[in-house]
């Protein structure tokens, strides 16, 4: 009779056990105005809609723009008053449930800024020679608010269960990475694909490495870091960006797919799952039940992140739209381009509906290898990979010429055909760089989109001439929209009086509102 192996018992405990924070039934709660806290929901949807962010990350790049709003811009010292303003604003846009929360986690995430605003006055006092020293640590410090509020055990117990297969498992083959830097470079591989870590959430964990007990710096221990604050940062940075990652990543990618599905076995049956174990057939079965759900999750998410991108480019191209190419046509050109000017709101709205129709969710035999290898998990199974440095071509070759050549043609040949066709329709230069600016933003969501569809697909892709064809042409279209998308959220105008002119004496409002109707409710308290 199949059994469960030790590792996976202490799985089962971890993934099943409460975690959650609770407060005492005694303690007081922070409740704020249902009224003003639906300002605050309405403004926070419409500010993830203009800044698209993926789903699992909305959350704290919210919490790192409240950081940065009150640090940077305001300039606010006072830890405890940062805190009571992140929590507030994060009870208003539903992040936080409003009238459950102890007063005392203000006091606590205040503790959390006070450590991280020692280290910031330290690096000002001693001008260390980092311009991005102050946004780094903000990351960090949004990595471990998040933490605090939203604690993730389950999340870091897959994590550690991963971690200790794939270092068993993973074969170095002609590869002079030392053990240390293996181990590392598997851990950051797991986050990147188990629980899709952004580069922030790494920092911070390898952080934690460095410093197992950063949660709980005594004011000594947080000045002793400051003066090893350059070589921590520079060793983070090394890990992140060393050699070996991407190609580990890849090897990895497959493999979280399996673990993942291990882990929503456990959680989708916390009573039975042991029972589940001993019984192949209905193991299999579950397993099943599991993919097909993913499946169906996929579907639904695919429509609300399609819904989300298409509002993002059709606002944002409406008034760029507005704003700018029709100033344009009618002072510089002399004449309004009506037909240029509709293709350019309409056209790419309509080409994100098109790609995101044309995407496909796994099925059968996906699920097939899916049970064959979660089984293998399950029951402890050898699982072998091997990990081979691939060669990558020596820059000034002439291997490395000819490529990089053939990719240069891609490029000439994709974007060549769409200007080519918007000479054919009388677009002007500044019409066709907007059109050109975001078919490749629509192109690389396009490709986001399809790559969250495929995030359970095992089954390697068929190698045929038609994707031969679609990656010739598209790719290069791609590429650009990465580097754009990756790089406009710095110099998006709109980001920039949403966060600066309109956010900032918005939520001042929002304060004034909820002391207003404070105000108010006693006085009335008072006449009752």
């Amino acid at each position: 009779m199949p059994k469960n192996t030790g590792e996976t018992e202490w799985l089962i405990q971890q993934l099943t056990g409460e975690w959650s924070r609770k407060a005492s039934k005694d303690a007081s709660k922070i409740k704020l105005n249902q009224l003003v806290s639906k300002l605050g929901f309405f403004y926070e949807k419409l500010r993830n809609a203009i800044d698209y962010n993926e789903e699992h990350l909305i959350r704290r790049a919210s919490l790192k723009r409240l950081l940065n709003r009150q640090i940077t811009f305001l300039g606010e010292r006072d830890p405890l008053k940062i805190s009571q303003t992140v929590i507030f604003e994060f009870i208003r846009a539903k992040y936080l449930p409003n009238d459950t929360l102890p007063e005392t986690d203000i006091e606590e995430v205040a503790v959390i800024i006070a450590k991280f605003l020692m280290i910031i006055n330290y690096a000002a006092q001693n001008s260390l020679p980092d311009n991005r020293l102050g946004p780094w640590l903000i990351d960090l410090l949004a990595c471990e608010i998040d933490e605090f509020l939203f604690p993730n055990n389950r999340e870091l117990a897959i994590v550690n269960f991963m971690y200790s297969e794939m270092v068993k498992n993973i074969s170095f083959v002609k590869s002079n990475v030392d053990e240390t830097e293996r181990n590392i470079q598997i851990y950051i591989a797991v986050l990147q694909n188990l629980i899709k870590s952004d580069q922030d959430l790494v920092r911070y964990l390898l952080l934690k490495l460095y410093h197992p007990n950063w949660n709980s710096l005594s004011p000594a221990q947080v000045k002793a870091f400051g003066n090893d604050l350059m070589s921590t940062k520079a060793k983070i940075e090394a890990h992140l960006h060393h050699s070996s990652g991407f190609q580990l990543s890849n090897l990895i990618r497959r493999q979280a797919i399996f673990f993942n599905v291990f882990r929503q076995l456990i959680e989708q049956n916390p009573e039975t799952i042991r029972e589940i174990i001993t019984d192949e057939q209905k193991l299999e079965s579950k397993i099943t039940e599991v993919c097909n759900k993913n499946y169906k999750k996929i579907r639904g998410k695919l429509m609300g992140s399609i819904f989300r991108v298409i509002i993002y480019i059709f606002f944002t191209k409406t008034i760029l739209a507005f704003l700018l190419e029709l100033p344009y046509d009618e002072f510089i050109v002399g004449h309004i381009n009506w037909n240029a000017l509709t293709i350019n709101i309409v056209f790419h709205p309509i080409l994100m509906a098109t790609i995101a129709l044309a995407i496909r969710v796994p099925g059968t035999k996906n699920t097939k290898m899916i049970i064959d290898e979660v089984k293998k998990i399950t029951y402890g199974e050898e699982r072998k990979l091997i990990y081979k440095p691939r060669k990558v071509m020596r820059r000034g070759s002439l291997s490395y010429i000819f490529f990089n050549a053939i990719y240069l043609v891609m490029f000439a040949i994709s974007f060549g055909f769409v200007i080519w066709a918007l000479h054919k329709i009388n677009f002007n230069i500044f019409s066709g760089a907007l059109f050109i600016f975001f078919l490749t933003l629509v192109s690389f969501f396009g490709f986001r989109l399809r790559t969250f569809a495929n995030q359970y697909l095992v089954l390697p892709r068929k190698e045929n001439l038609r994707n031969f064809l679609v990656d010739f042409f598209t790719l290069p279209i791609i590429r650009v929209g990465r580097f754009f998308s990756t790089n406009f959220s710095k110099i998006n105008i709109f980001l920039y009086i949403l966060d600066f002119a309109i956010e900032t004496p918005f939520k001042m409002l929002v304060e004034l509102l909820e002391k207003a109707l404070s105000f108010i409710g006693e006085k009335r308290e008072e006449i009752s």
